[in-house]
């Protein structure tokens, strides 16, 4: 089978069925460390500010952050509150929800109140009810790390923009072809050989083994190592990284200690928004030279990654400019990832006006993938 048609990424028709049938928002809600003694509020930017995490004194909500009056935003940020007050007409709400000062205005106290949504909680993740596959990602994931997803701190949050499709971006995490080419660090750090998967219908995980005798080759990585020796301890020697996608478009990535959950927001066909939360385990949250140590590391291969994914946008899109129904094909192993991904979207926007522009809709079964892939 080839890679995606040209047309799932710059097609205005497909674009609007995705918006239509991907939960892009929804699926990830946060993380209880989110919240703490000093904040009992935490706006989700990547709901567009229209959710916020509420803690009542007693559980975690998550809660509508548009009045029922003029349907401004209301709560910014995070901070301390003892109720929700709209800044524009000052109708307020207590912490669970309920209309307490409609300012003048006789309304439906039931109809005009804020309706807490339906959430579950694993492992301190905040998902919505009956949306599983965040859950089952993170067990899964717990046969190759044993950090503690439940003692997690949140340490820094950011959103950028990349002028990609958000699928580029998405097919750029899921590829480990490219890793020793474009990236200096993986080429002598991880051994894209061995890498040992699991793919599901709604999610996929990947874990690359650090090689037998690795080598540092940017001073980024050296400082991130030498932090981890000096505050943990010596640095593991099975898994370099361990990446899990949540179909359609949710990256969380496991780097030792510390856990990156990026959300990729589609704003145009051709430009997203990307949303970055960065946690590392309770123990190690006050060491700010660690902290940064990760950031530079994790900036360092981002800068790398979006050089790449603009390349590939550019080549992609003049080939669909030309008329192009030339397609590439998968490398096994290497690119299984991004191959089940693709599958998914095929899946998904599986209607068009003309199917025989969109290159084979056919998905392959599921299948447990062997544990570990090794190829030369």
């Amino acid at each position: 089978m080839t890679s995606l048609a040209h047309e799932f990424y710059f097609s205005p028709e497909i674009f609007a069925l995705e918006q239509k049938r991907f939960q892009f928002q929804d699926i990830f809600l946060g993380h209880s460390s989110f919240l703490n003694e000093s904040q009992n509020y935490f706006v989700l930017p990547h709901t567009n500010n229209t959710k916020v995490l509420i803690h009542d004194g007693e559980k975690i909500q998550v809660m509508p952050n548009i009045c029922k009056h003029r349907y401004a935003i209301m709560l910014e940020g995070q901070g301390n509150c003892k109720s929700i007050v709209c800044p524009v007409h000052s109708w307020s709400y207590d912490l669970n929800g309920q209309i307490v000062n409609s300012a003048g205005i006789e309304c439906d106290l039931p109809q005009h109140s804020l309706e807490a949504e339906s959430i579950d909680t694993y492992d301190g993740f905040l998902f919505p009810q009956h949306v599983s596959a965040l859950k089952d990602a993170l067990k899964s994931v717990k046969e190759f790390t044993n950090i503690n997803f439940e003692q997690l701190n949140l340490f820094a949050h950011e959103r950028f923009s990349v002028d990609v499709n958000w699928k580029s971006y998405m097919d750029t995490f899921l590829d480990n072809y490219h890793l020793e080419a474009y990236h200096p660090n993986f080429r002598t750090f991880f051994d894209s050989r061995y890498i040992e998967s699991i793919f599901r219908d709604d999610f996929s995980v990947q874990a690359i083994h650090i090689r037998e005798k690795p080598q540092i080759k940017t001073p980024a990585l050296k400082a991130y190592i030498d932090c981890h020796r000096k505050y943990v301890g010596t640095f593991p020697q099975d898994y370099g990284a361990i990446w899990i996608c949540i179909y359609p478009n949710i990256i969380v990535e496991i780097s030792q200690c510390f856990v990156l959950i990026a959300i990729v927001q589609p704003e145009s066909i051709d430009s997203c928004s990307i949303y970055e939360y960065r946690l590392v385990e309770q123990q190690f949250a006050q060491h700010q030279d660690f902290l940064t140590a990760f950031d530079n590391y994790m900036y360092e291969i981002e800068y790398e990654d979006h050089d790449l994914m603009t390349r590939i946008n550019q080549g992609r899109k003049a080939l669909y400019q030309q008329g192009s129904h030339n397609y590439g094909p998968y490398h096994p192993t290497k690119e299984a990832g991004q191959k089940e991904f693709h599958d998914y979207i095929r899946r998904m926007i599986s209607i068009s006006p003309n199917e025989s522009m969109l290159g084979d809709f056919g998905g392959s079964k599921k299948i447990a993938s062997p544990r570990v892939s090794a190829v030369n």
